[in-house]
């Protein structure tokens, strides 16, 4: 029987002292049932055991390769490290502290179809492997597919480590800018230049405690505040930012919400922001508005414009 060659998959892990959930990570990535596979480990000059933990990998698995930085880069910079380092066709990012289904580069690679990046669904679990209120991502936000970037001026509902993507992408979005997201910036890059397609497969045990870069179910919050800012905090220097890509879609309508994005932080309220937040709801609220009747949107809209 004649065996379909199939493209080099890359996954780009990340590591900084990380030893009390790498071995279980690691376990979930060495078992992926697509091959081939690279495992392209960059670590950012862990103190703890981790950097002995892969290389006691590294000596059983030949195709996980090891690179270690001198000096602590930051979890942005490190990302863009690993990813500079791979090999393959596609390229899948993964955290160090999450177990990944076995089929998941199988099914992200048949569902990929003529898109330029795919990402999925995932479970949220505690520091002991536990469910969290036994909740997906999903229940959280609503997913996009598509081509459009303009939903992703104000939030976004792709996390890295659920997202593989075509390598030839990456002249588009590297290098990264210290401060925002880097999987954020990817994503918008790619619904600049490229399609986006989403599918409703958990894929991911996604890890949250207390050492988490993200904090996705909000478990940090203080307040009803902190909950709603996704609502309340526009980032303008975000905005801004993707403003410096070029050749950037939607380049007018982006400009024209920053403006007006800009008054609003600059105190402006009144029955012009009511309108335009009414006109825009659905783009500037696209991963919030999950299970809000009309009415909880008129009212969000009213507290935001005239509070």
């Amino acid at each position: 029987m004649i065996c379909e060659n199939k493209p080099l998959i890359s996954i780009a892990l990340c590591t900084y002292n990380g030893e009390k959930y790498i071995e279980k990570q690691l376990d979930s990535l060495v078992s992926q049932s697509y091959t081939p596979i690279e495992i392209v480990i960059s670590d950012d000059s862990s103190t703890d055991g981790t950097w002995n933990i892969l290389e006691k990998y590294a000596a059983v698995y030949p195709f996980i390769k090891l690179f270690k930085s001198r000096i602590n880069l930051g979890f942005t910079k490190n990302f863009e490290q690993a990813i500079s380092f791979c090999n393959g066709d596609f390229i899948a990012l993964s955290d160090q502290d999450d177990i990944w289904d076995t089929d998941k580069l199988s099914i992200l690679y048949n569902e990929l179809g003529d898109s330029d990046l795919i990402y999925h669904d995932s479970n949220f679990i505690d520091e002991n492997d536990n469910p969290i209120l036994g909740k997906k991502m999903s229940d959280h936000y609503n997913t996009y597919d598509g081509s459009s970037n303009l939903p992703f001026l104000i939030s976004n509902c792709a996390a890295g480590h659920a997202m593989m993507f075509k390598k030839t992408l990456t002249q588009k979005f590297l290098p990264f800018k210290d401060g925002y997201y880097h999987d954020w910036w990817i994503i918008f890059v790619v619904a600049t230049f490229g399609k986006i397609k989403s599918i409703p497969d958990v894929l991911v045990r996604y890890r949250q405690h207390d050492l988490s870069i993200t904090d996705s179910l909000s478990l940090k919050a203080t307040s009803t505040m902190d909950r709603n800012k996704g609502y309340l905090n526009f980032n303008l220097n975000w905005i801004e930012h993707c403003l410096t890509l070029p050749n950037i879609k939607n380049k007018e309508e982006i400009e024209i919400i920053y403006k007006q994005l800009k008054s609003y932080k600059e105190g402006s309220r009144g029955m012009k922001l009511f309108i335009f937040l009414l006109h825009y709801y659905h783009l500037l609220f696209y991963f919030h508005i999950k299970n809000k009747s009309f009415i909880s949107r008129l009212n969000l809209i009213r507290k935001i414009s005239f509070g």
